[in-house]
């Protein structure tokens, strides 16, 4: 696809005229796992596109912008299209442009921002973990198995943390001491740590990092609302959404979490809820260690595992 030129699969997904879409002339941003731009409607940004050679990457995204779009309007850019290229060779995901789009900051925001992502939590919910036709979500280039099941403990640890300790194997290759890190974790500390929890399954973002947080006027009142995007939305624990939070940071204590937990009070027992978040939070260091080839992420992973299986295992 040019950079002047729609494909026709994506132009017939859109609402009036071809005539009235461009893309734009060099903004047009390439990664491994997918290519993002907007498309302009009477020169005007519209819409926001992506299209990959992943089938599971677009239509997860898809998904989770449906899901979570319909349990909080706003929150997240409106999906408007999934499908394939006229010629076969990509997926892509149209959705809402989010204009002037902007980091969020301060605690007004994030309270604001806490406040979204607990009704979020509390109000879509489902029977079971996964997704109920279990379709793959991806975190990154990774694609996460969802399949619908009943228990969190059982969910998190086959699904999550044993499916991401093998991904490092095929990725890196074997590491004896991560296998055994890997298999005390999943053996003793999930099942220590999750069975006793009262858990119910909750719609969350699923990679919810500060780089996939922001803030846009509304269109209407001109007020300054939070949004969220590049989703790999799933039911889960809502606690399972802090853990990457933790991980990169730019969620204060005394903006965003004293609200949150206002909202959406820690599982009991209270005093093993530090040690559930760093048990979340190691999903996405081995992710991490996956994709991007051990190193700093792998270390951190080794050391969490190993500080959480001298208090559980």
């Amino acid at each position: 696809m040019s950079q002047l030129d729609l494909n026709p699969a994506v132009l017939s997904a859109l609402p009036g005229p071809a005539t009235d879409y461009t893309l734009p002339s060099s903004f047009h941003s390439i990664a491994s796992f997918g290519t993002t731009t907007y498309i302009n409607k009477c020169g005007v940004p519209t819409y926001f596109l992506k299209y990959a050679r992943s089938k599971k990457l677009i239509e997860g995204e898809y998904r989770a912008l449906q899901l979570i779009s319909k349990a909080v309007p706003g929150l997240c850019p409106d999906p408007v299209a999934s499908g394939l290229f006229n010629d076969g060779s990509q997926y892509f995901v149209v959705a809402s442009f989010l204009k002037d789009l902007r980091s969020g900051s301060g605690r007004a925001w994030e309270r604001k921002l806490a406040e979204k992502l607990a009704k979020l939590h509390a109000e879509a919910t489902s029977d079971a973990y996964g997704l109920p036709d279990g379709l793959p979500t991806c975190c990154g280039a990774t694609e996460m198995p969802n399949p619908p099941t009943t228990t969190w403990s059982e969910f998190y640890g086959v699904h999550r943390l044993q499916f991401i300790l093998d991904e490092n194997t095929r990725a890196n290759g074997r590491d004896i001491d991560l296998d055994k890190l890997g298999n005390k974790v999943v053996e003793k500390v999930v099942p220590r740590l999750l069975d006793g929890i009262k858990s119910s399954p909750s719609l969350v973002h699923g990679d919810l990092w500060a780089g996939n947080a922001g803030t846009i006027n509304d269109s209407e009142t001109g007020e300054t609302v939070p949004v969220i995007y590049d989703a790999c939305a799933f039911y889960a624990d809502s606690e399972f959404e802090l853990g990457i939070m933790r991980m990169f940071g730019g969620f204060s204590s005394g903006g965003f979490y004293k609200r949150y937990h206002e909202l959406v009070p820690e599982k009991e027992p209270r005093d093993e809820y530090e040690d559930r978040i760093r048990l979340y939070r190691l999903f996405h260091e081995l992710n991490h260690a996956a994709l991007f080839g051990g190193g700093w992420y792998l270390d951190q992973a080794k050391s969490s595992m190993r500080a959480l299986i001298k208090k559980y295992a």
